[in-house]
């Protein structure tokens, strides 16, 4: 698969974070607006159950006074119609309240935060069961209700007779809050979380393109020094076969009749083997930048990868240097038959050229196909492949090295036009090259005429 650009995962990566921490502002803002209502609702409203206690506590001598309790349900909604009391036993079971039983869930509210509430004199935010809904723990205001001892005559405890527990945030009050904070708060926190993300994102997208921009006038710059190196050291490689041509064809001319049949022969032999070695670079150069151009592209069709290697070798290896492995594999490629031709035509013409014959060497192409792709592998013995053409091979970014190898220029063009793996691991004295293609088809059964040395 192709990597997306660098700019564009990093557009990606950017829009993402700024997606995520604006949605955690939103969480955290909502949550400190909560606590913060909460807080200061029950500060405000801690002294309301202790108040109930103090002058109208319906617990007495004789019992608890039911009477008594409703004027505090009636003067409690009068006050603060957000408040529920309810009146609970010293083990925090609901002895009374203003309603209908079958609005009670749970009669036993825990004593443990309503003790913790005591302690700290209602100044901490603490929140406890509400009966009538047990899901969503409440902000409240206690008070625990005491009766002195009788005089016995003797030391006596007060002794405790329940408490005053009040909810401050009635079903009703819920709804009404709720529906305030969603016509107010939210469209307020959410229009400054957009205009924040907004703005945080047109910042970081300029700031990009302008790195962006700066990145691109480093390429430039780079592509132009590297593409003049090239040149240079291509015009080297092409003046070298030049001079000895001229030379020998210079010899020719002023030693004419003077040299016997054999060496004319040899001489103008190698004026033309060298001729010939710089039209071969010419070529090469030419087919290399006309694939560099924005509008070449590649005439791709489908074709079984084995068939055409096969007919490559035996065209370049006539001496049956080369062992094949798995040779006769019929996977199909979608791809230009022509290119993968010169890929192939190339990377053999580089193995044969640099192999050191002897025992334990030689040249082995394998091919290797699973349910996606086909690998194409060449490895040879030799001299081990330059360290800043191996990094230039294995990363696509790389800058092209000072003295390409123009050949393997050629087939890592090819295959990054058609989106081909390539890469190269030089050790234990041997070069391997590996080409990874994608399958066009590969449910089409097909087994390729022939081989070169299968084994």
């Amino acid at each position: 698969m192709k990597r997306l650009p660098l700019f564009r995962r990093a557009y990606g990566v950017v829009f993402l974070l700024i997606l995520v921490l604006g949605m955690l502002f939103t969480g955290i803002t909502y949550l400190a607006i909560t606590n913060f209502f909460e807080a200061s609702t029950q500060l405000l409203n801690k002294d309301v159950a202790g108040h109930i206690a103090r002058f109208t506590s319906p617990y007495g001598r004789e019992g608890f006074d039911r009477r008594k309790a409703d004027s505090v349900f009636y003067d409690a909604m009068v006050i603060s119609p957000s408040a529920e009391v309810y009146f609970l036993d010293t083990t925090g079971r609901v002895m009374y309240f203003n309603g209908k039983r079958g609005e009670i869930k749970e009669w036993q509210v825990p004593l443990e935060p309503i003790i913790r509430y005591l302690k700290a004199n209602g100044k901490k935010h603490i929140v406890d069961l509400d009966p009538r809904d047990p899901e969503r723990w409440k902000i409240f205001s206690a008070a625990d209700v005491w009766r002195e001892a009788e005089d016995t005559g003797k030391y006596a405890a007060p002794l405790r007779l329940g408490y005053i527990y009040v909810i401050l945030g009635s079903h009703q009050f819920r709804s009404v809050s709720q529906m305030l904070f969603n016509s107010r708060i939210t469209p307020m926190v959410l229009g400054s979380v957009s205009f924040l993300l907004a703005v945080s994102l047109l910042i970081t997208v300029l700031y990009i393109q302008r790195m962006r921009e700066a990145d691109n006038i480093r390429r430039i710059t780079a592509s132009e020094k590297e593409r003049r190196d090239f040149m240079i050291n291509i015009s080297h490689d092409l003046r070298t076969p030049l001079a000895i041509a001229r030379g020998y064809a210079e010899t020719l001319v002023m030693r004419k009749g003077e040299l016997g049949p054999a060496d004319e022969r040899a001489y103008g032999e190698l004026v033309v083997t060298k001729l010939r070695q710089v039209d071969q670079m010419v070529n090469q150069l030419f087919e290399l930048s006309k694939m560099e151009s924005a509008s070449f592209e590649a005439h791709r069709e489908p074709f079984v990868f084995s068939e055409m290697m096969q007919e490559v070798l035996r065209a370049t290896d006539p001496s049956r240097r080369i062992n094949l492995v798995n040779g006769m594999d019929g996977s199909w490629i979608f791809a230009d038959v022509s290119m993968m031709e010169r890929v192939v035509q190339n990377l053999v013409v580089n193995a044969l050229a640099y192999t050191v014959e002897g025992p334990g060497g030689g040249i082995v192409v394998r091919l290797d196909s699973s349910a996606e792709e086909l690998v194409f592998t060449i490895a040879n013995t030799g001299a081990p492949l330059a360290e800043e053409l191996v990094r230039w091979i294995n990363d696509p970014d790389a800058m092209r090295p000072a003295r390409p190898a123009i050949g393997l220029a050629i087939v890592r063009k090819i295959l990054q036009l058609h989106g081909y793996g390539f890469a190269v691991a030089v050790g234990d004295g041997r070069n391997v090259f590996t080409v990874r293609m994608g399958l066009s088809d590969p449910r089409r059964p097909f087994r390729a005429e022939g081989s070169h040395r299968d084994r």
